[in-house]
């Protein structure tokens, strides 16, 4: 039988609306090769709990390396290119402590309105001088670096962008902004976090997709969204910035170390990503986010950016609580983003999808966004009705 849901208005009416069949579907989660109850990383936890501690809190991160962490840090600066990786217990660790090691006062910093919040944070700390980006623009950060370059200055000219926007799934071109940065005398800085190992045909993400690995000057990323275990990372190009994070600069930025038993679990995991059975997972991932952009724009929906793990879903301001109240009520979980994330007047909704999400999991939340956003659609131009 139909449910009956409110919907606050001008005037309070009933709205016929049915829910979804299967509760608790989770499209807020970052798990996006469903790979967090896989049995091999399970086994994998498991074996490396019989020789480490699940950590040391409060070590620094030069101090007792294990095995795992070491062959992590080898294995992520492999897949990306690299010489060198360090690793970090998060992603927004890593961001912090490499920026703060690589940037001196004086530095000119370009950084992309959709980088992680973290990235701002690090940038002023490090006393260099932010210039913000409009996101995923080519044009914009290329008028920046001629006219940073082009002035006197102290410092090194640096452009930091995501691969992949967490708000609104514009993907950077890599390629076109390393050449700019050589041209420049720039550095070029990727946030990987939301495309390394969901994205490419074997994992390698954005960067992979645009044959341009190994060409940025520093990749930071989080190994919390495809490996199944929580930590960061940074791998670099000069082999100074290795010593400067693990010790050697004066007031470095303190940070844990990366657990060992994490380190196995996410060797395990890569493991998996570059097996058949990751790139399984990645075209199944592929094309449960090609089908649900394409439920969502037949239905008129404003869906934001190129097909990634995330779908953003632009709202009017008026009507993405009242939308959002009714979705998580019926049963899906997604995000909601507002100010500060995004701008007061581009609310949106962040889709985050699985492997494991199956056609049904999808139809079913189209058909519910569908219905929902027709109600409170409804309703909205009913409240404007004169009485």
């Amino acid at each position: 039988m139909d449910r009956l849901l409110r919907v606050q208005s001008g005037s309070e009416t009933e709205v016929p609306f049915r829910p979804c069949d299967r509760r608790g579907l989770d499209f807020a989660m970052q798990d996006y090769l469903g790979l967090a109850a896989h049995p091999g990383l399970r086994a994998a936890a498991i074996g490396a709990l019989g020789q480490h501690r699940l950590g040391a809190p409060g070590a620094a991160p030069h101090i007792g390396l294990t095995a795992p962490v070491l062959a992590l840090e080898d294995r992520t600066a492999s897949v990306l290119h690299l010489p060198h990786a360090v690793s970090f217990p998060s992603g927004s660790e890593a961001i912090r402590a490499t920026v703060h090691a690589l940037l001196f006062p004086g530095d000119e910093v370009i950084v992309d309105a959709d980088a992680h919040p973290a990235m701002f944070e690090a940038v002023q700390i490090a006393r260099a001088r932010l210039h913000r980006c409009p996101a995923a623009s080519v044009e914009a950060a290329e008028r920046r670096l001629r006219r940073l370059s082009g002035q006197p200055r102290r410092g090194r000219v640096w452009l930091a962008v995501p691969a992949i926007s967490a708000h609104g799934s514009g993907m950077a071109d890599v390629a076109e902004l390393a050449a700019l940065c050589r041209a420049h005398g720039a550095g070029l800085i990727v946030d990987v976090a939301h495309d390394l190992g969901s994205m490419g045909q074997d994992g390698g993400g954005v960067m992979e997709i645009q044959g341009c690995l190994g060409r940025a000057d520093v990749v930071l990323g989080s190994y919390a969204k495809c490996f199944g275990a929580a930590g960061g990372f940074a791998a670099f190009q000069d082999a100074t910035l290795k010593d400067r994070l693990r010790g050697g600069r004066p007031g470095q930025w303190r940070t844990a170390a990366l657990s060992p038993v994490n380190a196995a679990v996410i060797l395990a995991a890569f493991d998996l990503m570059e097996s058949a059975e990751g790139r399984r997972r990645r075209r199944r991932l592929h094309g449960t986010t090609l089908r649900l952009r394409n439920h969502l724009m037949a239905d008129g929906l404003r869906v934001l950016g190129q097909p990634s793990p995330l779908v953003p879903v632009r709202l009017s301001p008026r009507i993405a609580a009242p939308c959002t109240a009714l979705l998580r009520g019926a049963g899906p979980r997604l995000t909601l983003l507002g100010a500060p994330l995004v701008a007061a007047h581009a609310p949106r909704w962040r889709i985050q999808l699985s492997s494991d999400h199956g056609a049904a999991d999808i139809d079913d939340l189209a058909e519910l966004i569908r219905d929902v956003t027709r109600a409170v659609g409804r309703q909205e131009r009913l409240s404007r009705l004169p009485a």
